[in-house]
């Protein structure tokens, strides 16, 4: 076996002192595993998979759901030399098969009814597949990207990287992760997010994880911060906002031991923050990474921290914002040059595997992330939107989060996105909102948040066209899937335009 990930776990539990500290509780069974059980149970796991032909260099794909089998698996796969290629269990057949295709994957590991399934597969070598890695096979995993724009990428890290990334986001100058922590996350292993707090974090500090094999709503995560004694929660923007809801309109007590809500996945309002730090009493705590990086480039910490922001530049990377001059400033903050977001740092690899064969990802070492941000006062990056966040309307650039952030505060909005389809030759914004059971009427209700959007943003940011419908489409980390709101809006009747 390779001197890796697992060995190196288990020494730094030893060393630590946590091996037999809980490591693991299924949600489902109530069952814990020790940091101990999980590395024994890895060292078995080896064996299983080495006589199941499982060798070192082997791609195999890994659809292994948020369940106690996850971690030992994943560590055994490294432990041998394998190269595991992490998909989301709950994509149909067909998804699956097209995810796995693109890399040359010889089994495929799943979970049915609680018992570890090996599966070995014809694979075929994709149309100018090479090797991503650092030269050493028995080090890589694959994690895709959350898909927004419609094409997910295979990105390619290694074992080295992740203490960096426990380091740079849980140690003493982020999160301060322990041994004491339990975590609760709400993204799940297949997102990088979910990877490294359900993972990378427990693995390298001694803190422990309660998993769920369904995504949580927000009544069953903030029971599962009761329940489990959870001391900090992963969480992303959308789900915030239904979270500080349900804390508000059912006036429940704040979990004794939480100090900390992390927010990552795309901006998080100044709004929906201040509201869970009022009730709550703990930071909120915000972020920024990407999957090609693997983890956060700009974060805040418990004791360093930028309010309103992203946070600050992690140790290890550089971030530049260049020149973007189409775009707008944001709105109240017109002293502040909008640029594109590029990083470099060691983790980051040179291409990406796609269905289309690799992507290059670097320009003379430099990522370019498709964000767009500004450095605030305080030092920290204000994140203001993506590539495809930014909607051109009548000649004017215009961010698409503002508006929503602004929508998504006013009563009756479960969910909304704005967009600016061509209506009559004429770009026109126009809101897709999910309205609350109680709300009414859409047309009294839209005239309502006309109303009260227009206190809060210039006349021009004000959705004309607006259109009730049933649910927006997000990838399962909650972010927006942009390019299929036209879809949406296409299936739905036509909206009112005032």
């Amino acid at each position: 076996m390779n001197g890796n990930t697992s060995i190196l776990a288990a020494r730094l539990a030893d060393r630590g002192g946590w091996m037999d500290t809980a490591a693991v509780t299924d949600e489902q069974t109530g069952e814990t595993h020790s940091h101990r059980d999980v590395h024994a149970r890895a060292r078995s796991l080896a064996g299983e998979f080495l006589d199941r032909g499982i060798g070192a260099g082997d791609h195999v794909g890994f659809l292994v759901g948020d369940r106690p089998e996850w971690m030992p698996a994943f560590l055994a796969l490294h432990a041998i030399g394998a190269v595991p290629l992490v998909v989301n269990p709950d994509l149909d057949e067909r998804r699956q098969s097209r995810m796995l295709g693109i890399l040359p994957t010889k089994f495929v590991i799943s979970c049915q009814e609680d018992r570890l399934r090996i599966e070995r597969r014809s694979p075929r070598i994709p149309a100018g597949h090479h090797d991503d890695g650092d030269g050493s096979a028995a080090s890589r995993y694959y994690l895709y990207s959350s898909g927004t724009t419609g094409i997910p990428k295979a990105v390619a890290h290694t074992s080295a990287d992740l203490p960096f990334f426990h380091d740079a986001i849980g140690g003493a100058n982020g999160l301060d992760i322990r041994a004491t922590d339990t975590i609760v996350s709400l993204s799940q292993y297949y997102f990088t997010y979910g990877f490294n707090n359900q993972f990378v974090y427990p693995l390298f500090s001694g803190a422990s994880v309660v998993l769920s094999r369904q995504r949580r709503n927000e009544e069953k995560f903030f029971d599962a911060l009761h329940r489990h004694g959870a001391t900090l929660a992963f969480s992303v923007p959308s789900a915030l906002a239904k979270l500080a809801d349900h804390i508000e309109s059912a006036a429940v007590d704040r979990p004794a031991g939480l100090r900390a809500i992390v927010s990552a996945g795309e901006p998080l309002p100044d709004a929906v923050a201040a509201r869970l730090e009022d009730r709550l009493q703990v930071p909120v705590l915000n972020q920024i990474g990407s999957t090609e990086v693997g983890n956060a480039f700009c974060a805040n910490g418990v004791t360093r921290r930028a309010a309103g922001t992203a946070g600050f530049v992690c140790p290890g990377y550089d971030v530049e914002l260049r020149s973007a001059p189409d775009l707008p400033p944001p709105a109240g903050a017109s002293a502040h040059k909008v640029g594109a977001v590029w990083v470099s740092g060691p983790t980051i690899p040179p291409r990406a595997v796609t269905v289309n064969g690799t992507k290059e990802l670097l320009v003379d070492g430099w990522l370019e992330t498709k964000d767009y941000g500004y450095w605030a006062d305080n030092g920290g990056l204000v994140v203001v939107g993506r590539t495809d966040d930014f909607l051109h309307v009548g000649g004017i650039s215009m961010s698409a989060v503002e508006i929503e952030a602004a929508l998504s505060s006013c009563a009756g909005v479960e969910d909304c996105a704005v967009l600016a389809p061509l209506v009559d030759g004429v770009s026109t914004l126009t809101a897709l909102v999910v309205l609350a059971p109680w709300a009414g009427e859409p047309e009294e209700s839209f005239a309502a948040l006309r109303t009260d959007l227009r206190r809060q943003l210039e006349p021009f940011r004000v959705p004309k066209r607006w259109t009730p419908v049933a649910e927006i489409p997000r990838t399962g980390s909650g972010k927006i899937m942009r390019h299929e709101l036209s879809s949406v809006l296409d299936g739905e009747k036509p909206g009112m335009v005032r």
